[in-house]
């Protein structure tokens, strides 16, 4: 007896997020010209009919892309952060270990070398990479600023420490604790440097 076709999976409908994390998940593999509409679907188990019921053509949904990607890897990462982590200089360290924290942290590293990579021949791309870039520093720079690191010396220091942030993940092993203590020690300063004794 010859085996049925394959039923598509009984899943909850798609929505537009749905589209966008799949496409973001084939941003990291495929670069951005692997991002098509078919390809998407089949991932996705759907026609290419679901994709035109959230989407009016590639553009949109890549419009889509780079605005969950913003939300996601910054402002709610931040929002997050500020939330559930009191000390600032607690906050700078764990924002310091994103990068070293497993598979979801190589997978968003993908997917961002991949929006920089796209960046480099597309405006939108570029705009976003731009206002991402813009939030890091300007919080990170907050953050140094709040654990005592003189006015002069934030704004370099948050240079720093967002470029040790972007390339930390290729140069340190995950279990590489006292050495990550001392590259953070360095970037924002030890605690007792910041609090002097009166």
């Amino acid at each position: 007896m010859a085996a049925s076709p394959k039923k598509k999976q009984d899943t909850a409908p798609l929505n537009a997020e749905a589209w966008s994390e799949a496409a973001l998940d084939l941003l990291a593999t495929h670069g951005i010209d692997g991002v098509r509409i078919e390809p998407l679907a089949k991932r996705l188990s759907v026609t290419k009919g679901s994709f035109y019921w959230h989407f009016k053509d590639r553009n949109a949904l890549h419009e889509k892309m780079l605005a969950d990607w913003c939300r996601h890897t910054t402002l709610s990462l931040i929002e997050r952060l500020d939330h559930n982590v009191s000390s600032p200089r607690l906050r700078l360290r764990k924002l310091l270990r994103l990068p070293l924290l497993g598979k979801r942290s190589q997978h968003a590293a993908d997917v961002e070398l991949a929006i920089r990579l796209w960046g480099r021949r597309d405006e939108r791309a570029r705009k976003a990479l731009q206002e991402v870039d813009g939030h890091r520093l300007s919080y990170i720079e907050k953050l140094l600023a709040e654990c005592g690191v003189p006015a002069g010396e934030c704004a370099a220091r948050a240079v720093l420490a967002y470029s040790y942030l972007r390339v930390a993940a290729t140069l340190v092993a995950a279990d590489a604790t006292a050495l990550m203590d001392t590259c953070e020690d360095l970037l924002i300063g030890p605690a007792a440097s910041l609090f002097p004794q009166e």
